[in-house]
């Protein structure tokens, strides 16, 4: 570390002396400089921790002692240095007098002492320390290096920081996770709960951001890993100590071997989704057998019982969301799958709440959710989750067995109605007047197969409308006279895509 005041005073041959009625705590304040000046006020050259060297011949006149060394103190100078016998033989007592009033270190410097033999001790002293502290940067740096080169690179990395900084690590993930990593230390237990609110609380401002946080056993470093709309994560340092500039290099260098890291699982993660929609594809074609292989080679959940599906639809951002799920799906028993702008997971039947629930709350989606399928009806499973989500919401998930519950076109509709409604209107296809006559069909239901009321809205003559009824009729093969007819073609209407 660089010379301090008391130092600088106990090497022999510089034959300084302190005036012992002056001893401060800036004794041990590391010195920046040393400055030699006879102005009256020099503080306007003067830089905070610096040692200043004066023969003292600014004090002849009126010149005031007492404000001069007031003005030192409040420029927080280290320490006055006076040489004796050029201007006087003595230090002159008011000056003693004025350094022990504002606690600032007087130092006698014998006479014949050159200044710049002290000026240039402290200018080697601060080289030597300079030197050091890129020599230990530079080891530094090369050890966590070799530690990014290991097989498990992130986890040395992190071990080796905590070697060369004396501190604690802990990683969060984008979620404001902890990630278990084996580390050399530990964050203190009675510190993590707050952590990780801190933590998860910048993450979700989604800036590139670093804060000190001052403990009573030192201060936490927490700085984010990504850029800005796109955050990683982000690491926790603790020392004991406040870092100095070479240790906050070493920090940016972790920083940037972490980001890396993490880039690389995402490029893994993209490949990790192409299998999973191969493995889905698998399922579909009733291929259990492969797609179990394929789950185990991805070392991820498999299934041992029954499972439900889920289509999720409206997602905005793929890549958070397909992120979290990344996450989450670490330990826990779904898996899942993009196919197109559908997101497919399936996971154990019977689990409130389902594990994926965590990634997929709060993000406004259109959920269906399937019975309960052994995973050789997975085909199934899909069919039942695609039907409920058609009459899902954003932000209320449907069940596939609480269709019943929207009447029995709902159970129509998940039976596949539409393709008996489609059957029913292809006469239709390639009429120019389809769309007019469908109309007044659903105008003439509304008003309960009423015609003068029907006619009205529609702004023509009943027997107008009466007419179009009847070529509707003719052209699908019905007679709309009878009921049974009415009814099927009001439910081909309501089911139609």
């Amino acid at each position: 570390m660089p010379i301090t005041l008391r130092e600088l005073i106990a090497e022999p041959e510089l034959q300084l002396r302190l005036v012992a009625d002056t001893e401060a705590e800036s004794l041990d304040r590391e010195l920046t400089w040393v400055h030699s000046s006879d102005l009256i006020d020099p503080t306007p050259w003067l830089e905070p921790g610096q040692l200043l060297l004066t023969d003292g011949s600014q004090f002849g006149g009126d010149a005031s002692v007492t404000d001069y060394v007031r003005r030192l103190r409040d420029a927080e100078i280290v320490g006055l240095g006076y040489a004796v016998g050029v201007i006087t033989p003595e230090l002159p007592q008011a000056l003693v007098d004025a350094c022990r009033d504002q606690q600032l270190p007087l130092i006698v410097v014998a006479e014949r002492m050159p200044f710049i033999r002290i000026i240039r001790h402290v200018a080697d002293a601060i080289a030597a320390d300079r030197s050091a502290r890129v020599t230990r940067s530079i080891r530094a740096q090369r050890a966590i290096a070799r530690a990014a080169l290991q097989p498990n690179g992130l986890a040395a990395t992190l071990r080796e920081l905590e070697v060369q900084l004396d501190c604690w690590v802990v990683l969060y993930d984008r979620l404001g996770r902890r990630i278990r990593l084996q580390t050399k230390r530990t964050a203190p237990a009675e510190l993590l709960d707050e952590l990780s609110k801190s933590v998860a609380a910048t993450l979700r401002g989604a800036k590139r951001a670093s804060r000190k946080i001052e403990t009573a056993d030192g201060e936490i470093t927490l700085q984010t890993i990504g850029r800005t709309g796109d955050l990683l994560g982000a690491l926790v340092i603790g020392t004991a100590v406040t870092l100095d500039a070479e240790s906050n290099d070493l920090i940016a260098s972790v920083l940037g071997i972490a980001s890396i890291a993490i880039e690389q699982s995402r490029v893994l993660d993209a490949a990790r989704h192409e299998l999973r929609r191969g493995v889905l594809a698998l399922l579909q074609a009733g291929a259990t057998d492969a797609a179990l292989a394929a789950l185990r080679a991805l070392e991820a959940w498999i299934p041992g019982g029954a499972v439900v599906v889920s289509a999720v639809r409206g997602v905005r951002n793929w890549e958070s969301t397909l992120g979290e799920l990344e996450v989450l799906a670490e330990g826990a028993e779904f898996a899942f799958a993009r196919v197109g702008d559908e997101l497919i997971v399936f996971e154990t039947a019977g689990r409130d709440p389902r594990p994926s629930a965590e990634a997929l709350e709060g993000r406004e989606l259109m959920i269906g959710v399937s019975a309960p399928v052994d995973l050789e009806d997975f085909s199934e499973g899909l069919r039942q989750a695609r039907q409920a989500v058609e009459r899902a919401r954003p932000g209320a998930p449907v069940e596939f067995g609480a269709l019943a519950e929207l009447g029995m076109l709902a159970w129509l509709e998940a039976a596949d109605g539409a393709v008996a409604a489609r059957r029913l209107f292809a006469p239709l296809h390639d009429r120019a007047d389809a769309a007019e006559l469908l109309h007044s069909a659903e105008v003439w239901f509304a008003h309960n197969c009423a015609w003068d009321p029907a006619a009205r809205e529609l702004g023509m003559h009943r027997h107008t409308l009466r007419a179009r009824i009847d070529q509707l009729g003719v052209i699908c093969q019905l007679d709309l006279e009878d009921f049974g007819a009415r009814a099927e073609l009001y439910t081909a209407l309501q089911l139609r895509e």
